[in-house]
């Protein structure tokens, strides 16, 4: 899975590059000119990727043998491959060719935690060093020394950690196959979204404007509107094209949560990369931006996406014939534990009394998609928008002061994103 996240990343950059060229030729902020060239370049460059990735996402195919008693069968049986089955009774063989089942099977969240804050603690103390002399060879070659491990553990093992919390405590039979599937269509959600916040929405405002707005206007209305409009549809339309693994609410809000944790990983990989040429700064940047991204935007994703895919599962649920036949590719025939739980020694009765997010809870969720995902547009923008007014009355106190008032009211969201979290997940586990 970080193969496919670094492939997307740097198959984004040429998708980037084909949008200039077709959107903002000349990289001015406004719509066109066309550019050829960029088209051109941005599409070759991309076109290995694209196959490369194809290649990694080919189906996993798995042999089937299954041998039926029968009189009228033989007790040796030449198999593929100079192979020789021999069963005690008279058999006839049956082989097949079945795409892979293997159920999906994610670290325990706890250990990916420890591995998570410890990463992060050791590699701040690694850049430390540079806070007192920035200029020291040793202490440069020290931080570019963990970079990479510190980069790789920053923006992945919390998002792994949130997919195990989710995985555990839903209790649905997920494939390895279909678990890997929602991830990469919340990676692949990002590319629409990077060209409505590069080129669309900067391009609207100053065409609306008449090319007299401000570059701090520009960002702040992509911050606070572009970005939780054109995200949550882009994730939405990813759920939406994973209708074949949904067959109810509770599903639908599995799979949204799961989309969500894929745009948030793909995302998360830049920021901690960002966070890493911070200079000297680099210990506060890294430890700080990996910790509120871990504990906050990620499940912030993941539960606003997951509030639209709750909605997609209802309109499915209602779409579904009653008392259809499943379908044969729904049918386990290979591993009868792909229907356990991530954790083989707790039945879902006892883990849902010792879950930190077991609260029953009387919430009543919209099945409307309109107000479910306009209810994570409110989430994501009230998150952006405070946090951008934040920074503004930050700016204007000492600086000592406007550093406390930030950390306060990051404090303050996390705890509300918690709070409704843990009421939202309990509501969408009782469906």
């Amino acid at each position: 899975m970080l193969g496919i996240v670094i492939l997307l990343w740097v198959l984004a950059q040429f998708i980037i590059l084909i949008a200039a060229g077709f959107l903002d030729g000349d990289l001015d902020g406004d719509f066109g000119p066309l550019d050829g060239a960029l088209i051109i370049a941005g599409t070759l460059c991309s076109a290995p990727l694209v196959v490369l990735l194809l290649f990694m996402r080919r189906p996993k195919l798995e042999h089937l043998i299954i041998a039926e008693p029968t009189m009228q069968g033989q007790h040796v049986h030449s198999l593929p491959n100079s192979k020789i089955l021999q069963t005690p009774v008279p058999t006839r063989i049956r082989q097949f060719i079945i795409r892979s089942r293997h159920p999906l099977r994610v670290p325990v969240a706890k250990h990916l935690w420890m591995l998570f804050l410890g990463g992060v603690i050791i590699s701040s103390i690694a850049f430390a060093p540079l806070l007192i002399d920035s200029s020291n060879i040793g202490y440069i070659l020290l931080a570019l020394f963990v970079a990479i491990p510190a980069w790789l553990v920053g923006f992945s093992t919390p998002v792994f950690a949130w997919w195990s919390f989710s995985s555990s405590r839903f209790h649905l039979s997920t494939t390895r196959q279909q678990g890997e599937a929602m991830l990469i269509a919340g990676m692949l959600s990002t590319f629409p979204a990077l060209i409505i916040n590069s080129f669309i929405a900067p391009g609207a405002v100053l065409f609306i404007s008449g090319g007299q707005a401000s570059y701090t206007l520009i960002e702040n209305i992509t911050v606070i509107i572009s970005a939780p409009v054109g995200e949550e549809i882009c994730k939405a339309l990813a759920v939406f094209s994973l209708a074949g693994l949904i067959d109810s609410k509770k599903r639908g809000f599995q799979v949204g949560f799961t989309v969500g944790l894929g745009f948030a990983l793909l995302e998360n990989l830049q920021y901690i990369l960002i966070s890493l040429f911070a200079g000297e700064l680099m210990a506060v940047s890294y430890g700080f931006t990996t910790v509120v991204r871990g504990i906050g935007s990620i499940p912030g994703h993941a539960l606003w996406t997951a509030c639209s895919g709750y909605a997609i599962g209802h309109i499915l649920e209602q779409r579904k014939q009653p008392n259809q036949i499943p379908d044969v590719k729904q049918w386990d025939l290979v591993n009868p534990l792909a229907a356990e739980t991530s954790n083989p020694y707790m039945n879902p009765e006892q883990y849902m009394r010792n879950s930190l997010f077991s609260k029953s809870s009387n919430l009543q969720l919209p099945t409307s998609l309109p107000v479910m995902l306009g209810i994570a547009m409110f989430g994501h923008a009230f998150w952006n928008g405070s946090s951008v007014l934040m920074s503004y009355v930050a700016r204007s106190v000492d600086p000592v002061v406007g550093l406390v008032l930030d950390l306060t009211w990051i404090a303050i969201l996390i705890t509300l994103l918690w709070i409704i979290g843990r009421f939202v997940i309990a509501a969408a586990m009782e469906e």
